[in-house]
């Protein structure tokens, strides 16, 4: 079991379980970012103000809106990156 604390990918999906994004950390040292895809935008320091308080994007391939609490992700995220055995995780985000 490789110890991997401090980095992590939280794969965001749409309730039909499209990938409509990440969160992530890929060393201890760096800023969280969230990627969006390389189809659809560069990656960016996250949560930036625009996702306080809800997180919201777009599923490309239902052309529908989804979207969290980000306290909720923060708080997904911040266990899978203090879980030293585990480096990625699924958040399914619900339509909104």
């Amino acid at each position: 079991m490789a110890n991997h604390e401090g980095i992590g990918t939280l794969k965001l999906e749409c309730p039909q379980m499209h990938p409509v994004g990440k969160i992530l950390k890929e060393a201890p040292h760096h800023q969280i970012s969230y990627d969006p895809g390389a189809q659809v935008g560069p990656r960016r320091f996250w949560p930036d103000e625009d996702d306080q308080p809800q997180f919201k994007t777009r599923c490309r391939q239902c052309d529908k809106p989804v979207g969290e609490a980000t306290t909720a992700l923060q708080d997904k995220f911040r266990d899978l990156v203090l879980n030293a055995s585990e480096i990625s995780e699924i958040a399914t985000l619900p339509f909104v």
